[in-house]
């Protein structure tokens, strides 16, 4: 009784395994790609002294950051739009001749802002420059409804691999299945191609005053690709 069972066993295992291996499958990529102007601004903004005494560089540093965050209120929509790292301080040396001397002590901190309303990115950085920030260091353009954008381009990069499954089993006079497998090969890596201001503007401490800048940011493209893998038969 044992090997009527044993052999049964058998029997299905391989039935089961001739099933598997005569599968096929057909396995392709979409791309999904969506332009749009960017509404958002995210601003780096430095603020650094240097002094003789330690005591009198971190209270100027932390007198600027304050002023620099009140006005920084007045354009944010949410308290999670403005970051303020911690205040460090450190000794501060430059090169004079062929050697190291020593200048005094150098505080400084940053704040990252998010301006959700990029139409006051001139005001702004009007205000900004009347105060006594070291410089702007990162000027990056994005958008508030970036997620949403995401799961647009996926959508459209799934139909654009859908179609080309479809027209691939056309050219092969083979019938396409069902979906059998489906990855977003960037969920790991939510980006898209935007734009910045690379290099920094410095302002040395100083509070000019005046207009802010103007900008003109091009469009952001937001993109996805989708690997997809459909059963085929004869």
């Amino acid at each position: 009784m044992n090997y009527i069972f044993l052999f049964i066993a058998i029997l299905l295992f391989s039935c089961d395994s001739t099933e598997k291996q005569e599968t096929k499958s057909i396995k392709v990529s979409g791309e999904g790609k969506i332009r749009v102007k960017p509404d958002k601004v995210i601003l780096t903004l430095n603020v650094s002294f240097t002094r003789p005494r330690m005591a009198d560089a971190v209270r100027m540093t932390q007198t600027t950051i304050d002023s620099v965050v009140s006005i920084l209120e007045k354009y944010a929509s949410t308290e999670n739009d403005i970051k303020t790292s911690s205040i460090s301080a450190n000794k501060a040396y430059e090169y004079r001749g062929n050697r190291e001397v020593f200048i005094g002590y150098q505080a400084s901190q940053s704040i990252d802002f998010d301006l959700n309303d990029i139409q006051q990115f001139t005001t702004l950085t009007g205000r900004l420059l009347e105060t006594e920030i070291s410089s702007i260091s990162n000027i990056q353009f994005g958008h508030s409804k970036a997620d949403s954008l995401f799961r647009e381009a996926d959508l459209l990069a799934y139909d654009d691999a859908y179609k080309s499954a479809q027209k691939l089993c056309a050219r092969a006079d083979v019938t396409l299945g069902t979906l059998l497998y489906i990855s977003n090969t960037e969920h790991a890596n939510n980006q898209y191609e935007g734009n910045y201001y690379g290099s920094a503007i410095n302002t040395y401490n100083k509070a000019y005053g005046g207009r802010g800048f103007k900008i003109s940011p091009e469009v952001l493209e937001f993109s996805r690709t989708i690997v997809s893998e459909y059963s085929i038969s004869d």
